[in-house]
C-alpha cells in the first residue's frame, strides 16, 4: 500500500504575523507619502470646439497683461497671487512663454489640449494630471518650492514628444509684478 501526501493546511500563524508586519510598514508609509503632498484640487468639464477658442483668448490675455520681462525669446508670465493661469497643450507645446509663480501662492490652472491627450507633469512640484481633448480641467494648488522646473507631458503624444517641454519658475519672495509687453 503506498502512502499518500499529506495535505497541509494554511499557517495561520505565518498568515497573521505577515498581514501585521505588512500594515506596521505600508500605513506609515503611505501616511507619509499623504503628509509630504500639496493640497491640490482638481475639477473638470466638458468643452466644446467653441469653448476653445475663448480658452486660446484668455492664454493670450493673460500673456499680455502678466508678462514682466523677456529671457531670450520667451515672455516671462508672473499672475498675482489667487488669479487663473491658463495652458493650452498643442502640437508638442504648453504655449510660448515661461510662467513665474510664487512659492506657498494658491493659483487656478486651467488645461486644455487642442489635438491629443497629454498629461502635465511638473514633478518637483508635485504636479501631475492628464488632460484630453473635448475636456477642461482646472487644477488649484500652491506650489511648494522655490526653483527653475521643467513642465513636461507624460502622455506620450507622437514624435515630437520628447521636444515639449515648458518652463516654470518659483521665486521665494513676491517679484513686483509690471507688465511689459514684449515688442515694445
Amino acid at each position: 500500500m503506498s502512502e499518500q501526501p499529506v495535505k497541509k493546511g494554511l499557517n495561520y500563524k505565518l498568515l497573521l504575523v505577515t498581514v501585521v508586519f505588512a500594515v506596521a510598514i505600508v500605513v506609515p508609509v503611505f501616511m507619509n507619502m499623504k503628509a509630504q503632498q500639496p493640497d491640490i484640487k482638481v475639477t473638470k468639464e466638458k468643452i466644446t470646439r467653441e469653448d476653445l477658442v475663448g480658452f486660446q483668448d484668455k492664454v493670450k490675455q493673460m500673456v499680455e497683461k502678466y508678462t514682466v520681462r523677456v529671457e531670450g525669446e520667451l515672455p516671462v508670465v508672473h499672475p498675482p497671487a489667487d488669479s487663473d493661469i491658463y495652458l493650452l497643450a498643442q502640437n508638442y507645446d504648453w504655449g510660448k512663454f515661461t510662467l513665474e509663480l510664487d512659492k506657498g501662492v494658491t493659483y487656478r490652472l486651467h488645461l486644455a489640449t487642442l489635438d491629443m491627450r497629454h498629461a502635465i507633469v511638473v514633478r518637483e512640484l508635485k504636479l501631475m494630471n492628464r488632460i484630453k481633448v473635448g475636456e477642461f480641467k482646472t487644477i488649484e494648488f500652491a506650489p511648494i518650492k522655490a526653483g527653475t522646473f521643467d513642465l513636461l507631458c507624460g502622455e506620450f503624444c507622437g514624435s515630437g514628444h520628447a521636444s515639449m517641454i515648458g518652463k516654470i519658475i518659483v521665486v521665494d519672495t513676491p517679484v513686483p509684478a509690471v507688465p511689459v509687453h514684449p515688442g515694445q
